[in-house]
């Protein structure tokens, strides 16, 4: 088969800068290449925002680790000799912060946030148990 003229003919956009006279076409090519530029520069922008976005999820673990030891602590003092509903307080706080740090954190910390509420939590219920009731304060008097 042979080929015509016609058929060998480029796209305008890459013919009209040889052609003098169409100066309209002679910028289509460089708008072409800034456009992908700018493409491109936004795919490393993004990438480089995700790299961000990850180091500041490893710094909200860290945090999370310290705040959650630092308040763990706190309610196993409390539970040891302090008000009961402090203790409690406190422990529920310790669950919040663990609730909503879970997005963010390895399923290892959250495991072991998970098993260390629960045990706190079985120590106020001891701990409930074993004081004395609200019934002990109040006597019953017949007149």
């Amino acid at each position: 088969r042979l080929v015509t003229g016609e058929e060998l003919r480029a796209p305008a956009a890459f013919v009209a800068p040889l052609q003098p006279g169409t100066a309209a076409a002679a910028v289509v090519l460089p708008e072409r290449l800034q456009r992908r530029e700018a493409e491109r520069q936004q795919g490393v922008e993004r990438q480089r925002q995700k790299k961000e976005a990850q180091a500041v999820k490893e710094e909200r673990s860290e945090f999370f680790v310290a705040a959650f030891a630092r308040e763990r602590e706190a309610v196993e003092a409390l539970l040891a000799a302090g008000p009961l509903e402090e203790a409690a307080a406190r422990l529920q706080g310790l669950q919040k912060l663990l609730t909503e740090s879970v997005r963010f954190l390895a399923p290892y910390e959250v495991r072991q946030g998970q098993e260390a509420v629960a045990r706190l939590q079985g120590d106020l219920a001891a701990r409930r148990h074993s004081a004395p009731g609200e019934k002990s304060r109040w006597k019953c008097v017949d007149s």
